[in-house]
C-alpha cells in the first residue's frame, strides 16, 4: 500500500487545506497562515469559525501587527 502525497498548485491551496484540517482539532475562532518579511504581514489564508475577525488577503505593516 502506498501513500500519495497531496499536490498543490500554490501556497494558498495548501494553507487552506491545512487550516481546514487544524479546525477539526483546535477549538478556536480564528487562526491563519501569513507571510512576514519583518516589514509587511500578508494573511495568505484565514479560518474564522463563528465571527470573522481576520480575512484572507488582509495586509498590514509589520510594526502595526501584534
Amino acid at each position: 500500500m502506498t501513500t500519495q502525497t497531496p499536490a498543490y498548485n500554490n501556497i494558498h491551496e495548501a494553507a487552506k487545506e491545512v487550516l481546514e484540517l487544524i479546525s477539526k482539532f483546535i477549538d478556536v475562532n480564528t487562526f491563519f497562515v501569513a507571510r512576514n518579511d519583518k516589514q509587511n504581514v500578508d494573511i495568505l489564508e484565514s479560518f474564522n469559525r463563528d465571527d470573522i475577525l481576520l480575512e484572507s488577503g488582509f495586509q498590514t505593516l509589520y510594526r502595526d501587527s501584534y
